[in-house]
């Protein structure tokens, strides 16, 4: 019997959050039906990479409280009578409430990683919302530890309701095949985003190209992603007069080989769960730079690559100075993260307990 599954998101288009849902449906069996539900829009062509048991809809959800967007819902809940209501992220939250009394047998809610609006996950009233429907949720899940903790210490969330489920990527599809170049890439990918902290990226490549001369020579720095801090950070790098070292490069399609390219992938973010993008880049045999926020340590352990502290430029400049000038540790770091995703990162354990969950 096939078993209807509606995934509830803010909107779908090019992100982390997205990719999971997009990557955990397309690996499911078919006897699962999978209807996206946007509160606002999608995009086509990344729609289009759902399977074809899958459809989406978008509610047209209008700036600001729109209470017609719960009527909308109501109305999707009774024509569909879906099985199973996984939510994505606060957005959607209180959508659950409405779930349960049209009598939903199972309802998820997972948290990805921190909200633009509440960078720390230290707002009071957001922590207060989560309480007021936690009774109407079966299961909150988290993708790393860090969330995990949150959820019961801070948001004061029952164990027993709290399920850690980590990211997971397809290894197969990420894989290392460095090319010898005489150019140092530091690559970034993700939204361009205040959260995500590109600018701090920007300072802290220009502080090493001044410290170091060489570095300066041979190193470019080039951000993949698209979003709204991208004019911002044009004018940033305008600013340093490096726009011949630091490339605004927008999407691709062709992520593996992007990064292959890369010496040193960064993550300069104030706040994160686990990154897609980060795990990619490690499996594809790149040794990574991330602040010490969210999920990031547990994927960056010292053997990896280098954790430093968040929203510090000096320390994050440091490390690009000292993986430059050391080979034989780029190379330790790149062998240690394509190991260390492989064995605890890999998508097939994700899909799994994602559908242990839809099954209970």
């Amino acid at each position: 019997m096939t078993k209807t599954i509606f995934h509830v998101v803010y909107g779908l288009h090019v992100g982390g959050l997205e990719r999971v849902l997009i990557n955990t449906v397309s690996r499911m069996p078919n006897n699962y039906a999978h209807t996206v539900v946007c509160l606002t829009s999608y995009s086509d062509s990344f729609a289009s990479l759902l399977p074809s048991n899958a459809n989406v809809i978008a509610l047209g959800k209008k700036d600001g409280q729109d209470f017609g967007l719960f009527f909308k819902w109501w109305k999707l809940l009774r024509a569909y009578k879906p099985d199973v209501v996984h939510s994505y992220n606060l957005a959607t939250l209180e959508l659950q409430v409405l779930s349960a009394l049209s009598g939903v047998k199972v309802r998820v809610h997972a948290e990805h990683g921190r909200d633009v609006y509440d960078p720390f996950g230290d707002n009071k009233k957001y922590q207060l919302l989560r309480r007021l429907v936690s009774p109407f949720i079966h299961t909150w899940v988290s993708v790393s530890t860090e969330l995990h903790m949150w959820l019961m210490n801070t948001v004061g969330l029952p164990n027993s309701k709290t399920k850690l489920i980590r990211n997971g990527i397809d290894t197969k599809l990420f894989t290392p095949q460095h090319k010898p170049s005489d150019e140092f890439v530091v690559g970034n990918v993700g939204r361009l985003n205040p959260i995500k902290n590109q600018t701090l990226l920007i300072d802290a490549f220009c502080l090493a190209a001044y410290r170091n001369a060489e570095f300066a020579q041979k190193a470019r720095l080039s951000i993949v992603g698209e979003g709204e801090s991208e004019s911002i950070l044009h004018d940033h790098i305008t600013s340093k007069n490096m726009a011949k070292k630091i490339s605004l490069i927008g999407l691709r399609e062709d992520m593996p080989d992007v990064y292959r390219s890369f010496s040193v992938f960064v993550m300069s973010s104030i706040g994160e769960g686990i990154p897609m993008t980060l795990l990619e880049a490690m499996a594809s045999g790149v040794p990574a730079i991330v602040t010490d926020v969210g999920g990031m340590p547990e994927v960056v352990t010292g053997k990896e690559g280098i954790v430093v502290p968040s929203q510090n430029a000096d320390a994050l400049a440091d490390s690009l100075i000292l993986l430059f000038e050391s080979s034989d540790l780029l190379n330790s770091f790149a062998n240690a993260s394509r190991e260390r995703i492989c064995k605890y990162f890999d998508e097939d354990k994700m899909v799994s307990d994602y559908l242990s969950l839809y099954n209970q």
